[in-house]
């Protein structure tokens, strides 16, 4: 097909069309694989979004758990006895 008559020229060429080659795929593994900015930060406004709503959650569960505390009587809790206990020997 070609006909090379130096080696410097067949190497240079070689490593022209190799590096052409493999150009696209060493940008896309820089970027995280996926290759598309919009999707990286699609996918990381999820991931705040869902962070955000799970945090919500955790305190809607704090407040209801402090509010049913508070709503509970006090006269629920048993005096202590100040009566002291009896040795089994008497």
């Amino acid at each position: 097909m070609f006909n090379f008559k130096s080696k410097k020229i067949i190497l240079a060429s070689y490593f022209c069309v190799l590096s052409t080659l493999l150009f696209p795929a060493l940008t896309q593994a820089e970027l995280g694989g996926s290759g598309s900015k919009a999707a990286n930060q699609a996918e990381e406004q999820r991931a705040a979004i869902a962070k955000r709503k799970e945090r919500k959650e955790k305190e809607a569960e704090a407040k209801k758990a402090a509010e049913t505390q508070q709503a509970q009587p006090t006269e629920t809790q048993q005096p202590q006895e100040t009566e002291p206990e009896q040795p089994a020997d008497q």
